[in-house]
């Protein structure tokens, strides 16, 4: 089996995985509570009056960090995300959150974490150093390609634990009542991975996991996607329904959208729908739930990007930088890239992530 395909398959496991763990956070109150920890003012997303850092988020990570390291190791230093791994318990003490050699010494890691919550920290090292099968990850393995390349040394890897920390946070459900799209909530919550090249900064491979997709029997259960684009091959698990071929005219916004943005789109006959999660938001592109996503503010960065994007581009859409792209420069120009240099993770330029270049050029029409 070639690179591309083994590191596809990894990053399904992990990804599920790390949907479980969300999942385990999720469902004990008492847990629950212990595990949110609001963040510094120092790493607060501007867009949000409060913003959270869980344990969860950083769990997640610091588990898709070390089995991506196990299979790769010489991707280990190459995965980044969007939390640091240093937590502070209830008792004031600051501790640097890793995944250990052994489930009993991560959970005696866990037990300091969670201020000596034993049962808790049991809990989560087990999902931790849980073995996951590709037949345990919602999404059909047995059609996975076995013959994807990539040269592994030249890729680099986005990581966004828990997109739409807010809705983890608070839960609930919203749905949009004319389109059916959920707009808030746990289905809007997304565990994003993305390879791209190094050299060209293109994304090549991408995973969303949605871990609360159906809610039966009082358990969640999750969804899984991928797509994969490199060089000449794409190929993607996502095939397009034609039940969705109305929604075309529907673009997908924050709710912190700039109103004469909003007003432009709505002008050119355009539905707009405000809906949680970047994530979410572009594989609902991907899927065909919606035309687009536009967002004008920099206020994402490429880690609630990437996995997407990759999806994304492996359909013959993609992701653009919004102010670029508006302000005149053309569609190769203004394709967001991506490096392992953090302080370029920003998407300070906005994004305009599209399933076709059709709906691109209405795009530009309504907004240039």
């Amino acid at each position: 089996m070639k690179d591309g395909s083994r590191l596809l398959r990894v990053l399904l496991k992990v990804s599920e995985k790390a949907a479980n763990i969300a999942r385990v956070c999720r469902q004990d109150k008492a847990l629950f509570a212990l595990l949110v920890q609001e963040k510094s003012a120092a790493e607060k997303n501007p867009r949000f009056f409060q913003d959270f850092k869980t344990l969860a988020d950083v769990l997640i990570q610091e588990t898709i960090r070390h089995d991506i390291g196990i299979e790769f190791p010489e991707l280990s230093g190459a995965v980044k995300g969007e939390e640091n791994n240093v937590f502070s318990n209830t008792l004031g003490e600051t501790i640097t959150v890793e995944v250990c050699s052994s489930q009993d010494e991560t959970a005696a890691l866990l037990k300091k974490v969670l201020g000596n919550d034993q049962l808790a920290a049991e809990l989560l090292s087990q999902e931790v150093h849980r073995d996951i099968s590709l037949t345990d990850v919602s999404v059909d393995s047995k059609n996975l390609p076995t013959d994807l390349e990539v040269q592994i040394s030249d890729l680099g890897i986005w990581i966004d634990p828990i997109d739409s920390t807010a809705d983890y946070i608070h839960g609930g459900e919203v749905i949009d009542e004319k389109t059916g799209l959920h707009v808030s909530g746990l289905r809007c919550v997304t565990v994003l991975i993305g390879a791209y090249s190094q050299c060209s900064g293109l994304p090549i491979i991408g995973v969303v996991n949605q871990p609360f997709y159906n809610h039966t029997d009082d358990k969640w259960k999750g969804i899984c996607y991928w797509g994969f684009s490199n060089d000449d091959v794409s190929v993607c698990s996502i095939r397009q329904n034609e039940e969705f071929i109305g929604n075309s005219e529907i673009v997908l916004i924050s709710r912190f959208e700039n109103p004469s943005i909003k007003s432009k789109l709505e002008e050119a006959n355009f539905r707009t729908v405000d809906a949680a999660g970047a994530g979410y938001k572009i594989i609902s592109v991907a899927l065909g739930h919606a035309a687009a996503y536009v967002l004008s503010r920099g206020s994402t960065y490429r880690w609630d990007v990437c996995g997407p994007h990759s999806i994304l581009k492996s359909q013959g859409g993609g992701i653009l930088d919004f102010k670029k792209y508006t302000n005149g420069e053309d569609h190769i120009n203004s394709i967001i890239k991506y490096s392992v240099i953090e302080s370029e993770a920003s998407n300070e330029g906005g994004l305009i992530a599209f399933g076709n270049f059709e709906t691109l050029e209405n795009l530009k029409k309504a907004l240039c």
